[in-house]
């Protein structure tokens, strides 16, 4: 009978087996080690991507903040000014009124009649003065009461002077103003 010696086969078996079982030892921890390598530099670099967005982000918050300052800054004037635009008009509608107040006195007031003092106190205006006929102090006051430029005229004290004048003290007030026009329209 014939005798074959399978030893040698066996042996090649035994290192095909080995080294099949070394490559997917080796092979596994190393494509893990690759894998796990290769995540870690897409994480790394993914990081980095969102720390650079991050950083732009956080540049445009503070360019947003401060754009946020200068239009608070910008409101801020914009009151002021406003203020200062409705003082600087009612300013001017009070010397209007009071430049009228004194041309109508000239124009239309007794000659016998004359001013001693004119004052304003919260909002409500005094005129003094002396006359030397009652009914020239009941005209004026009837003539101020009827313009539009003053209201409420009240005759409030008539006495008789050592020199035989009448002083009298009238109170009155400007009629309100009218609203102020809106911005950009011209009178």
């Amino acid at each position: 009978m014939l005798q074959v010696n399978l030893l040698p086969w066996r042996k090649l078996r035994r290192q095909k087996l080995m080294r099949f079982w070394l490559k997917i030892f080796i092979s596994v921890p190393v494509s893990v080690v690759a894998g796990a390598l290769l995540l870690a530099t897409f994480l790394v670099q993914e990081r980095a991507l969102l720390q650079v967005k991050l950083s732009a982000l956080h540049s445009d918050i503070q360019k947003i903040m401060l754009r946020q300052r200068r239009v608070e800054a910008a409101s801020e004037q914009v009151k002021v000014l406003a203020e200062s635009r409705l003082l600087s008009h009612q300013h001017v509608q009070r010397s209007r009124d009071y430049l009228q107040l004194l041309v109508l006195l000239a124009s239309e007031m007794p000659e016998e009649l004359w001013l001693t003092e004119l004052t304003e106190h919260q909002g409500v205006m005094t005129l003094k003065g002396e006359g030397r006929i009652y009914h020239d102090i009941v005209a004026l006051s009837e003539m101020l009461s009827a313009g539009e430029l003053l209201s409420k005229v009240s005759l409030s004290d008539v006495q008789q002077q050592p020199n035989n004048n009448l002083s009298f003290v009238m109170k009155t007030q400007f009629r309100p103003e009218k609203a102020l026009p809106a911005p950009g329209v011209v009178q």
